[in-house]
């Protein structure tokens, strides 16, 4: 009986000290991430090791140290140990961020092909994070292989909806060879991020496309016509995601810009643009049933459900939140109450999946 009560006593003061260093350890980790967030890489990293060499299973001390090397541009340590990671822990529902920081280290280093061989394996083992999906699309975007890409992006946007980023880039790549989703993506990333350096760009973009066809010279406006916006489906090898016909109708009503009647009605430019968004919105709203294709079927429904619930005006009033507009900076500052119920709208709203 002594020997069962000395073993069972070895046995719980073996648990209580592996609690004890987990605990230390974690405490480690925390001053890690501080001595980290000042920039004090070096010191973060001792305390990484001193957690690592007090428990060598836990998790986060080894992925920390994955990031302190990553942000020191020490990128082939940083791939070295996220190696070692994945062999250690293999089945740690945390690992996705091992993979993140090991793709972007290959791809920072100047080894695209090989970070996408790295996304590609973290996505077979969690495809369900977002970041995995948009990190592989820089590399891919870096590749020039900008299909691909895209195919990354709305996978990102699938998953998180909301997530900045990948309207932004969406917006990017789809500019040049269709404005509408771009409009629609530039302006949900403003809606997402009004007030950085990066809304600012995104901003010029929105103007850019909204006038891309119209020119006026003086009294006159003229309005430039792609071909291909007149041939519905006819040459088009990707049937889906056709929005031609409403590019068509959007270039007609941005001619009405100078227009006397509508200028004594629509004073200011938010108002403006918020007149143009809803013909807009009333046109997809309208092509919807006859149209296919990811940008149909993430972007339209959004646009539509924000008209019906009256808050196209205040989405103009963030996308202009850069432009410099004293009027619109005073009702941005003056209409918490508005801002607020828009972005409860966006975080109630149920994206298609």
């Amino acid at each position: 009986m002594k020997s069962i009560c000395f073993a069972f006593a070895f046995f719980l003061t073996g648990i209580i000290c592996c609690a004890q260093s987990s605990k230390e350890a974690a405490n480690l980790v925390s001053e890690g991430v501080t001595l980290n967030d000042r920039g004090e890489y070096d010191a973060a990293l001792k305390k990484y090791d001193e957690a690592i060499k007090l428990d060598k299973e836990y998790y986060n001390a080894w992925y920390e140290k994955t990031f302190t090397l990553y942000e020191m541009g020490k990128k082939k340590e940083c791939i070295s140990l996220c190696k070692d990671i994945i062999k250690k822990f293999p089945d740690n529902p945390a690992l996705s961020h091992v993979y993140i920081q090991y793709g972007s280290s290959l791809d920072d280093l100047g080894k695209p092909k090989d970070a996408i061989e790295i996304y590609d394996e973290g996505i077979k083992s969690f495809p369900n994070v977002f970041l995995l999906h948009f990190n592989k699309g820089l590399t891919l975007q870096k590749l020039e292989k900008y299909d691909d890409a895209l195919l990354s992006y709305q996978a990102s946007l699938k998953l998180k909806p909301t997530h900045s980023s990948s309207n932004l880039f969406t917006g990017l790549l789809l500019q040049p060879i269709n404005k509408i989703p771009a409009l629609l993506a530039y302006a949900t990333f403003m809606a997402i991020e009004p007030k950085t350096k990066r809304s600012e760009e995104a901003f010029k973009r929105i103007e850019y496309i909204i006038g891309a066809n119209v020119k006026k010279e003086g009294n006159n406006t003229s309005i430039t016509l792609d071909a291909s916006m007149l041939m519905g489906d006819k040459g088009n090898k990707n049937a889906e995601n056709n929005f031609r016909m409403v590019e068509l109708i959007f270039s007609f009503s941005n001619a009405l810009d100078g227009n006397k009647s509508v200028d004594s009605v629509f004073t200011s430019p938010v108002e403006k643009l918020s007149l143009k968004l809803q013909l807009l919105i009333n046109s997809l709203a309208e092509n919807m049933k006859d149209n296919k294709g990811f940008y149909w079927e993430h972007y339209v429904p959004f646009f539509v459900d924000m008209k019906e619930k009256n808050l196209v005006g205040t989405l103009c009033h963030l996308i202009y939140a850069q432009s410099g507009d004293e009027a619109n900076t005073k009702w941005v500052e003056g209409h918490d109450t508005e801002i607020q119920e828009f972005y409860d709208w966006i975080k109630n709203f149920k994206w298609k999946r």
